[in-house]
């Protein structure tokens, strides 16, 4: 059952893809850093420059949170998610045992939403969470042709196979074998009953559903039954249903293709390692009535039973964003050189931000009167005219040419609990302003006392930061975060919300 014990274990992978109205953020003054402990010297005219990149794919292997839906995010533009699953046998089906008379009474897709059990004014009331948009979606369950394996063929399987977000399965499909049109999520519980040997409901004295389960809301999907009992239940005694890969190479897995419908459509964001396809159905068994050697007693009788087969890995999320035209503009007039008066930052695979910090005479000049670096902070302000109200958690900064991480992440020191030192989180000042904040002290001292070359940065949405930070190494973003941001670039009009970079530094004591 999703209750709150269950929604607050899974919170913490969930933290980037809460909305931004959780008014969770730190106060500063004015958008800057409050004074060190420490003396030094304010430097905050540093040269920054940022411009646009568009974003091709990015990881879409086993992640933690999956989306389908079609949805429009102002200014962004429009972002379809399809997703691709293997299944896994039931350890306790066996097509082998049933007999000849098998009903399959009904298949379905189940995937749990993540939801909360809240109270209001008295009345218990259950509010989904991570579903987006206001309008509806058409949804087609396909068979895939395609073999998903988890290990890399190239690497003789020893390490895992990578999939991206721009991986097309549509040449893959074999046949629909489910739909549903202007589907609507429900924030109902799925309730279960229990049923007799015949596979009816059973009823109370009463002559109501006995309940045997009731679940948290669920997406639901009915499965041609004409398809299972002839992919699976026509295949009792076949090799495909003795194991695993056996199984996997024979029934590949299932494609969700989706269709926005209304408005600004719907995008949900589910945790697919909790879905199966669910099958109910009867089957006859001989009840010997305790006396296994004498027959003239047996008993043909009906016996309910269910099957459900898990998705499996992998599970691959294929994203097509379709950019709104101020978006595509953006894009287009990116300028490498001289920066952008606002960086289009969304997860998915859509946009980021390139960041270059100091120009060469800036840094000739750090460099010769030899400053020391007490500590460094890169401020970008959110343009909230722009910005939709879903705005991403954190965003995360790193090194873009080597693609790996910045010193100040990388660092084990930085990691707490609940928050890492290196910063990125949606922080609000006195004034009410939105901004990002990165804590890149050992970044910078290594470019002005270490001699290390002053490479541009990517800023991206990031789903798990401090996942990143534990690993204490680069990995691919693997964003199933489909929100975005609009920041304000070194070009911007409004001249305070430029990027900033904010030093405290010593000079050195020189004696005579």
């Amino acid at each position: 059952m999703i209750n709150k014990r269950i929604i607050l274990s899974i919170s913490f992978i969930l933290l980037l893809i809460n909305i931004s109205c959780k008014k969770n953020y730190n106060t500063t003054g004015n958008g800057l850093i409050a004074p060190p402990d420490f003396e030094g010297k304010l430097y905050d005219q540093s040269k920054v420059v940022t411009y646009d990149t568009a974003i091709d794919s990015v990881l879409s292997t086993n992640l933690p949170v999956n989306a389908i839906g079609e949805w429009e995010m102002s200014p962004f533009g429009t972002l379809k998610a399809d997703l691709s699953t293997t299944l896994a046998l039931d350890p306790f089906f066996s097509a082998d045992s049933l007999g000849d008379n098998v009903k399959i009474l009904s298949a379905q897709i189940l995937i749990p939403f993540f939801a909360e059990r809240i109270d209001d004014n008295g009345t218990e009331i259950i509010v989904l969470d991570s579903v987006y948009g206001t309008g509806t979606l058409d949804i087609k369950i396909h068979e895939l042709g395609y073999l998903l394996p988890s290990y890399d063929p190239a690497t003789n399987l020893e390490d895992r196979r990578i999939y991206y977000s721009n991986f097309d399965f549509t040449d893959h499909l074999i046949t629909k074998i489910g739909d549903t049109v202007d589907y609507v999520p429900s924030n109902e519980s799925y309730i279960t009953y229990q049923h007799t040997e015949d596979g009816e409901i059973e009823l109370d004295e009463n002559g109501d559903p006995v309940v045997l389960d009731s679940l948290g809301p669920h997406f639901r999907v009915k499965i041609d039954t004409s398809f299972i009992r002839h992919k699976i239940f026509d295949r009792a005694g076949d090799f495909v249903l003795q194991n695993r890969l056996a199984f996997q190479d024979y029934f590949r897995g299932i494609y969700f293709e989706i269709s926005g419908k209304t408005a600004d459509g719907k995008l949900m964001m589910m945790d697919f390692t909790g879905g199966k396809l669910n099958i109910a159905f009867t089957h006859e068994i001989v009840d010997e009535n305790g006396t296994p050697d004498d027959t003239s007693d047996d008993e043909v009788i009906t016996k309910y039973d269910e099957a459900n087969f898990r998705f499996d890995f992998p599970k691959v999320n294929y994203y097509q964003n379709h950019f709104s035209p101020v978006m595509q503009e953006a894009l287009n007039v990116s300028d490498m050189i001289n920066g952008d008066e606002r960086i289009y930052v969304k997860g998915d695979a859509a946009s980021g931000g390139v960041v270059r910090l100091f120009d060469t005479q800036e840094l000739n000049m750090m460099k010769e009167n030899g400053w020391l670096v007490n500590h460094a902070e890169l401020i970008f302000y959110v343009d909230e005219n722009l910005s939709s109200d879903y705005l991403p958690q954190n965003l995360i900064l790193f090194d873009k040419i080597n693609e790996k991480l910045l010193l100040d992440m990388a660092d084990p020191d930085n990691v707490s609990v609940d928050n890492a030192l290196f910063g990125g989180f949606l922080e609000e000042d006195e004034d009410g302003n939105k901004f990002y904040r990165f804590k890149i002290t050992q970044h910078i001292k290594s470019i002005l006392e270490h001699e290390a070359v002053n490479v541009d940065l990517s800023l991206r949405v990031v789903s798990n930061p401090t996942s990143y930070i534990q690993a204490y190494e680069y990995q691919d973003p693997d964003n199933y975060n489909p929100l975005g941001v609009v920041l304000y670039g070194n070009k911007a009009s409004v001249l305070e919300k430029r990027p900033k970079l904010i030093l405290y530094y010593t000079l050195p004591n020189i004696s005579e």
